[in-house]
């Protein structure tokens, strides 16, 4: 009978090895399919292929892990063979798998002959798949003592859960090219779903295990999350969203109703209870221009089951709440005659307030209470006390030649005063010429002054010797071969050079190239082509005074006082909106303002410029600002704070990073020294805000509603933490000054630009000021950590060549990177939250998976992972926090410039900049990715180190007794 058994047995061993050999093969076909046709191909039948082949390669994964565990329960010598496999080994080969699955994404696009391509896939898909089995080996054998150490209510299983969470987003949010498609993809998915039940379930188990509720702070923290979860799944389940369409005078008792995010035609109407009647639909637009300052509905609520009959106005940001149905604005149509309203019925709304409530109570809770984890570092910095800080200021506009050795008249300092402050109208916005002739310039020739001459004294010796200065290299060519083309020797062009004797554009055809080739697929060659393009534009509007809007009409205000400029007087005269004798009038006058100039006539200028501003006051003295709001602006524009903090952050920054290393060699401390590095960073820090304040006060908004201006407000906010919170440790001061300076410097890149410009309506709420002040204050917080991570990652290496002693300085600087990550993910939690509430009043919910808020969640998720980091072995190091802090800000960086500008859809688009090409992308990407797989490596470390002690196994377990 026993012999019959074993005969069985190795039957059945047999068998299932050959079932392993197939399902191997199965596994080299289908990951090739998926591999190859997934990454390389976009056609939707071959998609589709691939989808199925991935289905298939996770059942064959599933299967293997079966027939895996079958083999161990009736092998013992295979058992024996596999328990001696290190937990190092283990890590290695889950660090050759996660550089495995990135090759395909890294030779993306480069061209591989057709039969080395096949060697090349095949051997590839061997080592990985071979890869794969040895790491499921390993884990099949450690199942039951994982399920029964690690257990699902354990902080392994929330990160494991949190890291699924996180990749699932960051798959929506770039691996699909419309949001409908993330919807469908992911978001909308029964696995998503289920993602985030067991991550509430789990969450819950966790809070009770380790007894969070005996530190009420950190119970309420904790506990928000749970809150928030069932707020957004009373949402999903029983709120749903619509539109109402509505023509001027039409009333309605119905929207129609989404049945999908994934599918938004896809429409059912649903009775409201009551009527709504749109009265007027009215679209504001700034002064001049046909960009909308608000748009609003004024309807009228019918509502007899209850005889109520109210008057409402409804605009961006200002919502009807009725019966549970809150009303928004949130379109037009195209003839102004109707308004789309969008209508949300959310019974989860409140919970999940709440639950940001809790949220906000907890993270400030918990920074005062004594038992903590962020009090206890703090005292333990109150204990040691390091150093302190800061420098002073450099600025830096070189001068070209100067003018009078080109043979340009070059216009008095004088007479260009009088013409910067000449008003002029542009893109609805009143503003001093001083405004836009910096503005110009700097759009020419990225600087501030060329040749000698100021911003004003080049715009206007433009106006008035068009001849001459057409001849004045003053276009910026940023590519060598272009410059080549044009037959310069520097970097500079003349207007002339771009045209042909009979004053047709040279170079036509090269730009038409590059319009007509997709973004995404422009080489850098034809974005320089679109810039030039863009200069030779703005050069041509100069010329031909196009671009000084400063006439408004008797009929100005009939006209949403528009003003015009002289070309605009001409087409206005043929479309017989102006008579000819107004016409010349209006000529004569710009003509005497450019012949004063010439000539330099003081009084007479003086005179023409004020004609000038009397006529605009009598025709549009409604919407001129201020002579005090005037003064101040052109001020702003002189005294060029934020391009002069690049200079004064950053040495201050590196001059503070010296010193620290060098007290820490020298163990001696520079009292003066830091005294005087902490007085002028503070001059730096009120010069920073002072300049804020005065942009604010000029452009009429915060100054944080752009790319400029927010990144502007982030350097302010890692200045202001390294001072405030910091100071003590040159280290860390110096870092957070170094980081200020690089926001700066960013800041000014030439694809970001710093112009003053009017609000889009979804900024005019006063939650402007509390989400994003909150949120990028918090990004400031988070760069200094990144920036001493970074720091004492070098520490580190000093300390370990044996010639120093720095263990307790970079425990210190530790606990110092500690505070300033829990305070910037506080900001970061409370602000994405409060963005949240804001979404909701504006565009009615909350939360819509747009990519920028998906990003600031994926960004709470990570630096959350390495706060609770410090609570597993295999994470806590010193070493390992250092990197992780480092490395966490490519997230941050992703959530800012990332979405910004590569990702660069959804609600928040109208933020966006233009990148000059994605090449910076892949730096964040490697950040992410290096910051992944520590954290993985980590974890699998962690959950190893718990069951790879051997286990002891009775000599009868898998066979019978002889």
């Amino acid at each position: 009978m026993r012999e019959i058994f074993y005969q069985l047995k190795e039957l059945v061993q047999k068998a299932l090895l050959k079932v392993i050999i197939v399902l191997f093969a199965i596994n080299l076909i289908v990951f090739y399919l998926y591999n190859h046709f997934a990454v390389t191909s976009s056609s939707t039948v071959v998609l589709l292929l691939s989808k199925f082949s991935f289905f298939v390669y996770i059942i064959n994964f599933i299967l293997d892990f079966v027939i895996l565990s079958i083999l161990f329960k009736i092998d013992k010598q295979l058992k024996k063979l596999t328990e001696k496999i290190h937990v190092r080994t283990f890590t290695a080969l889950f660090f050759i798998w996660f550089l495995l699955i990135l090759i395909p994404f890294l030779l993306k696009g480069i061209y591989i002959n057709g039969t080395l391509m096949f060697v090349f896939e095949l051997i590839y898909i061997i080592v990985i798949t071979v890869v794969q089995i040895l790491m499921l080996i390993i884990f099949v054998m450690h199942f039951n003592v994982i399920i029964n150490k690690i257990g699902f209510f354990s902080l392994e299983t929330a990160v494991f859960l949190s890291l699924l969470f996180m990749f699932g987003q960051i798959y929506a949010t770039l691996g699909f090219n419309t949001m409908s498609e993330a919807w469908g993809n992911v978001y909308e998915t029964k696995w998503f779903e289920a993602l985030m039940w067991l991550l509430g379930i789990n969450l819950i188990g966790v809070l009770f295990k380790y007894k969070t509720y005996k530190k009420l702070p950190v119970f309420i923290l904790h506990l928000s999350v749970i809150v928030i979860l069932i707020g957004a799944a009373v949402t999903r389940y029983f709120g749903y969203e619509g539109t109402l369409h509505l023509r001027n005078g039409e009333t309605k008792s119905e929207i129609m109703v989404e049945r999908s995010k994934s599918n938004p035609s896809d429409v059912y109407p649903k009775k409201l209870g009551f009527e709504v009647r749109l009265d007027k639909f009215v679209m504001r637009k700034y002064p001049g221009s046909m960009q909308p300052s608000s748009y609003d509905s004024y309807v009228t609520i019918i509502d007899k089951k209850d005889n109520k009959t109210f008057p409402y106005h409804i605009y961006m940001n200002h919502i009807l709440v009725y019966k549970g149905y809150r009303f928004y604005q949130a379109s037009y149509d195209m003839d102004e005659q109707g308004s789309i309203l969008s209508v949300n019925h959310d019974p989860g709304m409140w919970i999940t307030y709440f639950g940001y409530a809790l949220m906000a109570i907890g993270f400030l809770w918990s920074m005062i209470y004594r038992k903590s984890r962020f009090m206890l570092t703090v005292k333990k910095l109150k204990q040691s006390g390091l150093f302190a800080f800061l420098l002073m200021m450099l600025l830096g506009t070189g001068s070209l030649k100067a003018a009078d050795t080109l043979n340009v008249p070059k216009i008095s300092n004088q007479a260009a005063d009088i013409w910067a402050h000449v008003l002029v109208q542009k893109s609805g916005r009143i503003e001093p010429m001083d405004t836009l002739d910096i503005d110009i310039i700097h759009k020419l020739t990225l600087k501030s002054k060329m040749y000698g001459m100021n911003y004003n004294q080049l715009v206007a010796g433009m106006v008035a010797y068009p001849d001459k200065y057409q001849q004045l290299p003053l276009i910026y060519v940023g590519h060598p071969k272009i410059r080549k083309m044009l037959g310069i020797e520097g970097k500079y062009a003349p207007y002339n050079a771009f045209f042909l004797p009979d004053g047709n554009f040279k170079f036509s055809k090269e730009i038409d190239e590059a319009f007509k080739t997709p973004n995404k697929d422009r080489n850098v060659l034809q974005r320089e082509w679109i810039k030039i393009n863009e200069r030779v534009y703005v050069a041509f509007e100069v010329y031909t005074a196009q671009i000084f809007k400063i006439f408004p009409t008797p009929n100005s205000a009939k006209m949403n006082y528009k003003w015009f400029s002289i070309t605009d007087i001409q087409q206005a005269i043929k479309m017989g909106l102006m008579s000819p004798m107004d016409a010349q009038f209006y000529f004569n006058m710009f003509k005497n303002l450019a012949l004063n100039i010439q000539s330099n006539n003081i009084p007479a200028l003086k005179k023409t410029a004020q004609q000038i501003y009397e006529l605009q006051k009598s025709y549009s003295g409604k919407i001129l600002p201020s002579e005090s709001r005037i003064k101040w602006e052109i001020t702003y524009n002189r005294l060029q704070i934020f391009p002069k903090l690049i200079g004064v952050y950053t040495l201050l920054g590196l001059f503070a990073i010296f010193l620290g290393f060098v007290e820490i060699i020298k163990m001696k401390r520079y009292k003066k020294v830091e005294i005087s590095i902490v007085v002028l960073g503070y001059l730096g820090l009120i010069a920073h805000t002072a300049n804020m304040i005065l942009r604010w006060y000029v452009s009429g908004h915060a100054p944080w509603s752009d790319s400029y201006e927010s990144i502007v407000f982030i350097a302010w906010g890692s200045a202001f933490a390294s001072l405030i919170f910091f100071r003590k440790s040159m280290l860390a001061l110096g870092a957070g000054l170094f980081v200020a300076g690089m926001f700066m410097m960013v800041a000014h890149l030439n694809n970001i630009n710093p112009q003053i410009t009017n609000m889009v309506p979804v900024l005019k709420s006063y939650w402007l000021l509390i989400h994003v002040a909150v949120i990028t204050s918090s990004y400031g917080f988070l760069g200094v950590g990144s920036m001493l991570g970074l720091l004492n990652l070098i520490l580190f290496a000093m300390n370990k060549s044996g010639k120093f002693d720095l263990e307790q300085q970079i425990k210190q600087l530790n606990n110092i990177i500690y505070i300033a990550l829990y305070i910037g993910l506080a900001l970061l939690s409370i602000g994405t939250f409060l963005g949240g509430i804001w979404a909701n009043e504006s565009w009615g919910r909350y939360w819509s998976w747009d990519p920028k808020e998906t990003w600031s969640l994926i960004t709470m998720i990570v630096y959350a992972l390495v706060i609770h980091g410090k609570m597993m072995p295999k994470l806590r190091g010193e070493f390992i926090f250092s990197l992780l802090s480092f490395l966490s800000f490519f997230f941050v960086l992703m959530t800012y410039f990332g979405v910004n500008f590569y990702i660069a859809q959804g609600l928040h688009s109208y933020g966006q900049g233009v990148a000059d090409g994605y090449w910076w992308i892949n730096i964040i990407f490697a950040g992410m990715g290096a910051w992944s797989a520590i954290v993985l490596l980590g974890l699998a470390q962690n959950i190893l180190s718990k069951i790879s002690k051997p286990i002891k196994l009775e000599e009868n377990e898998y066979q019978p007794k002889g």
